[in-house]
């Protein structure tokens, strides 16, 4: 009886799963999810700037300022993390347009891409092998912006912590 029922079930599941499945991801298909990736890691860097960077800009020069106040000890690591955080800031500011523009790359490229397959201009394996390289280079993009997410968001509970410590 219950060798029955554990198949039951277990058939009840594996034909729900099946049922659950859409039709398999075409090339195209493919290539639209990698550039809706890549248009929303666009997105995210320019969130980045906005809300991280700019902000974390501000509070460094406020706590740049406080260092005067303090005494040596705590100056010695608030200025290491000061140079940690200015080092950050400094790398986002020059990757920041670099990203920008290999990004804008890779969308024209899986533009192109998918207008190729479309038309059957390349072979399916070709389109594939191409999309694997575009998909390398969006997913490093991707973690790259995640790096600066982390890393900006880190030294910004730095510095709130500065300047709720000097309050």
């Amino acid at each position: 009886m219950r060798k029955s029922c554990i198949f039951l079930i277990t058939a009840l599941a594996c034909a729900t799963l099946a049922g659950c499945h859409s039709k398999p991801q075409t090339t195209v298909d493919k290539i639209e999810q990698l550039k809706q990736q890549v248009s929303n890691d666009a997105t995210s860097l320019e969130t980045i700037e906005k809300e991280q960077a700019e902000p974390l800009r501000k509070d460094f020069r406020t706590c740049d300022s406080l260092l005067q106040y303090l005494d040596e000890k705590t100056v010695k690591e608030r200025f290491e993390q000061l140079n940690l955080t200015q080092a950050y800031l400094q790398q986002f500011g020059e990757l920041k347009p670099v990203m920008a523009k290999k990004m804008d790359y890779v969308v024209l490229q899986l533009d192109r891409l998918k207008a190729d397959a479309e038309s059957k201009y390349l072979s399916d394996s070709l389109v594939l092998v191409y999309l694997a390289d575009e998909t390398k280079v969006a997913d490093t993009l991707h973690q790259q912006v995640l790096y600066f997410q982390d890393r900006l968001g880190g030294c910004q509970k730095s510095l709130n912590q500065m300047k709720k410590d000097k309050k």
